[in-house]
């Protein structure tokens, strides 16, 4: 894996009033026993390690649906030395918000199928630890993931532009995994600084303009701005079968190895980030965190860890959304803070 900078991001060898939000927590697909990978999955109602999360999503202004869909997934799956795989993912939806619930709730089982499958070979290829054989494995089960839920997305907007954007942060021992297809971003805060883990598919990356040109496909302006035949303004997203080939749904991966340095990892809608910078977002719920994390110390309170959200996390969402919506967005916001402190 080449390393990218000192952030010890890797790119893959292949290329408090709630009223108005709500915070959203599913739960689990089941249990397996020990060395049983034909099932994968772990009950989430007694982690051994401990993750500390939180949700929000705000219907943006004048619409009468959200689109944005949020899952959350914690302790969903084990890998073939028996560490534990938390999923978080945020999914925009565009055209309606059917393609969206349905990532929701089918994402997370599918990647544990594939997970599962490829646990299953890397345990009968390599006898001992192969770090490089271990991320190849992610990668390929996270592509074929996306593959299978464009494929049931394109059917389910079959005669329509109906698709969604997909982030998807997978947290296995000291790695974060972060795939990304569309517009919606994964951030992660590091002694107080703001490093991007996945990049934006917007049509202004000369990479994608020129994909799609040989593709045959046109990109033009339309309601000020560049979009997919005057449709879609992002060239990479989940459905959208009448935007093929042009928008394919090729996750971009990266693979991030923790540090103690880290503070929390932010995933969200571009409702967010279209009105909050990376840095000013990772201040924000990072502050968020260290206050409430100083008053729990003093009082004798501490976070809630498990299948259930944690308040803080949730706080800090609240907290970004809020800044958002001041700042006049108008789209969904969806945000998922994890704090990676808690994972120390």
């Amino acid at each position: 894996m080449a390393s990218a900078g000192d952030n010890n991001v890797h790119s893959p060898v292949s290329t408090p009033s709630l009223s108005g939000y709500s915070a959203s927590s599913e739960g689990s697909l089941g249990s397996a026993d020990e060395g049983d990978f034909s099932g994968m999955v772990v009950d989430p109602l007694l982690p051994s390690e401990e993750v500390a999360f939180g949700s929000v999503s705000e219907m943006g202004r004048g619409r009468k649906i959200i689109e944005d869909a949020l899952s959350l997934r914690p302790c969903f799956c084990v890998w073939a030395d028996g560490s534990e795989m938390h999923f978080f993912a945020v999914f925009d939806g565009h055209g309606g918000h059917e393609v969206a619930a349905l990532c929701r709730d089918q994402m997370h089982a599918i990647l544990a199928e594939e997970l599962a499958v490829a646990a299953a070979a890397y345990r009968e290829a390599h006898q001992q630890e192969d770090q490089e054989a271990e991320f190849r494995a992610w990668e390929a089960a996270l592509k074929r993931s996306f593959e299978r839920a464009d494929a049931l997305g394109a059917l389910e907007s079959a005669g329509t532009i109906m698709g969604s954007t997909a982030v998807v942060a997978l947290l296995v021992r000291d790695f974060i995994l972060v795939a990304n297809c569309g517009d919606s971003r994964a951030v992660l805060c590091r002694a107080g600084g703001a490093i991007p883990l996945s990049q934006d598919h917007k049509l202004d990356r000369p990479d994608e303009r020129a994909r799609i040109a040989a593709s045959g496909d046109t990109v033009f302006y339309y309601d000020g701005q560049l979009r997919v035949r005057g449709i879609l303004a992002m060239s990479r997203a989940l459905g959208h079968r009448l935007l093929k080939p042009a928008v394919i749904c090729d996750p971009e991966i990266t693979i991030t190895t923790r540090s103690e340095e880290d503070d929390c990892l932010i995933l969200a809608s571009d409702g967010l980030w279209d009105a909050v910078s990376n840095q000013v977002a990772c201040d924000i719920a990072w502050e968020c965190l260290e206050d409430m994390s100083n008053e729990a110390a003093q009082y004798g309170g501490s976070a809630l860890v498990g299948p259930d959200e944690d308040e803080w996390c949730v706080d800090a969402a609240i907290v970004l959304t809020r800044l958002a919506l001041a700042r006049g967005s108008r789209d969904d916001i969806s945000v998922v803070v994890v704090d990676l402190k808690m994972m120390d």
